[in-house]
C-alpha cells in the first residue's frame, strides 16, 4: 500500500486540473459529480481491493437492499438493520449468494447482525475512527472491484444532534409542529415556539418537555422528530407535556412546513441522490461529503490503507452521509452475535381450527 496514496493524488491532482478545460462541454459523469467521475473512482480499486473481499450485497426479496460488513469468518454479516426484511440473501465477491438468518439487531445504531452458513470469510479490519481526520479521503468499498462511492470526511466523529436532523426530514409532508428543541437537553424540551404555527395554537411554551406523542413516549429530541416525522398535514396528535410539577395534556393539529424553519425547499436536500429511510437518531456519527445511494449503505466505510473505520449507515442530505463509529461498533458485536440483541420474535398467526361446523348438506 505504501504507492497508494501518492497515486491516489496524481490521478486527483491530474483529474480536477482538466475540468476547467472540459467544462465546455462536461460529460454526464462529470456533471454528477467529480468525486465520482470515473478517472477518480479508478484511483481507488487499489483501496478496495482488500475490503471488498469484506462486503457483501444484501439482497431482500430478491432485490438489492443494502451492503453488509463480514465480521466473523464463521459467517456473521453487519448491515443496516432498517433495509432488512422478507427473504435475505447475501452476494459475496465470487458471486456465491447465500441465504441469511437475522440474530441480531440493535436499534439505535441501526444494525442487524446476519448469519450464513459459510466458513473461512475475510473478516473486515477495524481501525478507530478519529484516523480519518477532516479532509481526509475514505472510501465505500462494494464487492466488486470498483469503489461504490468515495468522499471527504467533513466532521469528525461526535455525537448525533437535533442541529443535524434535516428540516424536511425522511418525509417532506410530514405534519409540522412549529418548536425548536434545546440541543443541551437530554429531554424533548423546547426552546421555541414558531409564532402561528401548530404549537403556538396549542398553547405549547417555552421549557415545555414532550414526553409521549399519542402514547408513544419520546425520550429525547431525535425520538420526537422521528415520531412527528410518521404524520402527515393535518393529523391531530395527543401531546403529554411537563410544564414544570405539572403534567398536561395538549392537543396539536399539524400545519404545513415552511418558511418559519428556514425556508429550504423540501426537494432541494434530495439532489444527487435520494435519502434514507431510517438517517437520524444515531447515538455517534462520522459525517462525510459521499453521494451515496441507501441501497449501498450498511456497508464498511474505509480509510486509505482499507481499514474501516465505521459503517456507511445512512445518506443523510444533498451534502451529508453518515457513518456509525468503529468505536460504537466493535463493543456490540459479541452481543449481536450471541442473540443477546435477537430480533422480536415474529407473531404467530393463529392456526384456524380443524373443528367444522355442521353445515346443511343436500338432501
Amino acid at each position: 500500500m505504501t504507492h497508494t496514496r501518492p497515486l491516489i493524488l496524481s490521478v486527483l491532482v491530474l483529474t480536477l486540473s482538466l475540468a476547467p478545460a472540459s467544462a465546455q462541454r462536461p460529460s454526464r459523469d462529470d456533471r454528477d459529480n467529480v468525486k465520482n467521475n470515473s478517472k477518480v473512482m479508478a484511483a481507488f480499486k487499489s483501496v478496495v481491493a482488500g475490503p471488498s473481499q469484506s462486503t457483501v450485497r444484501v439482497r431482500c426479496d430478491d432485490k438489492d437492499a443494502a451492503l453488509g460488513a463480514v465480521v466473523d469468518a464463521s459467517g456473521y454479516v453487519l448491515t443496516k438493520a432498517s433495509e432488512v426484511h422478507g427473504k435475505i440473501t447475501c452476494r459475496f465477491k465470487d458471486g456465491k449468494e447465500l441465504e441469511a438468518k437475522l440474530v441480531g439487531v440493535q436499534d439505535k445504531c441501526d444494525l442487524a447482525m446476519l448469519k450464513v452458513e459459510a466458513t473461512g470469510l475475510v473478516p473486515v479490519q477495524w481501525a478507530d475512527s478519529k484516523s480519518a481526520a477532516v479532509g481526509h479521503w475514505v472510501v465505500t468499498p462494494g464487492p466488486g472491484d470498483d469503489p461504490v462511492a468515495i468522499g471527504v470526511v467533513s466532521v469528525a466523529t461526535r455525537k448525533m444532534q437535533v442541529r443535524d436532523y434535516p428540516l424536511t426530514g425522511p418525509n417532506p409532508n410530514s405534519g409540522f409542529l412549529g418548536i425548536l428543541l434545546d440541543q443541551r437537553a437530554d429531554s424533548a424540551r423546547v426552546s421555541q415556539v414558531t409564532p402561528r404555527t401548530a404549537a403556538d395554537k396549542a398553547g405549547l411554551k417555552v421549557d415545555d418537555v414532550i414526553l409521549a406523542v399519542d402514547g408513544e413516549t419520546t425520550r429525547d429530541g431525535p425520538t420526537l422528530i422521528d415520531r412527528l416525522q410518521r404524520t402527515k398535514v393535518g393529523d391531530e396528535v395527543m401531546l403529554e407535556v411537563q410544564r414544570g410539577d405539572e403534567k398536561l395534556e395538549i392537543k396539536a393539529r399539524l400545519g404545513k412546513r415552511d418558511e418559519a424553519m428556514g425556508g429550504i425547499r423540501p426537494d432541494m436536500n434530495r439532489l444527487g441522490s435520494e435519502l434514507s429511510v431510517k438517517r437520524v437518531g444515531f447515538p455517534a456519527i462520522l459525517q462525510t461529503d459521499t453521494v451515496i445511494k441507501p441501497s449501498d449503505c450498511g456497508g464498511p466505510l474505509v480509510d486509505l490503507d482499507g481499514k474501516a473505520v465505521g459503517l456507511m449507515i445512512a445518506r443523510g442530505g444533498r451534502v451529508e452521509s453518515y457513518a456509525i463509529p468503529s468505536e460504537e461498533i466493535r463493543p456490540l458485536l459479541a452481543d449481536l452475535k450471541s442473540g443477546k440483541l435477537a430480533p422480536p420474535a415474529t407473531a404467530e398467526k393463529p392456526k384456524k381450527s380443524d373443528d367444522k361446523r355442521e353445515t346443511k348438506s343436500d338432501k
